[in-house]
């Protein structure tokens, strides 16, 4: 599995927008406690929060491609 380290890194490597890099950390929180919550994998649960919208910007003119991209990259 990815470690957050690693996935800080392609954070930075992918996102240049500080409120985006701002909103994926707080997002990766809330994933967190919900994790918490119903008894998951908070490491997991974690990553996919910070890691949601690491193609946003590739991808904000064909949003279709939202997501896809982010699968593209941590394949």
């Amino acid at each position: 599995m990815l470690s957050r380290d690693d996935a800080l890194k392609l954070v930075k490597q992918h996102v240049s927008n500080r409120n985006l890099i701002k909103h994926m950390i707080a997002v990766e929180a809330v994933m967190r406690v919900l994790a918490r919550q119903f008894k998951q994998d908070e490491e997991v649960w974690g990553l996919a929060g910070l890691l949601h919208d690491l193609d946003y910007a590739e991808t904000v003119d064909d949003f279709e491609r939202h997501g896809f991209r982010t699968a593209e990259i941590l394949s």
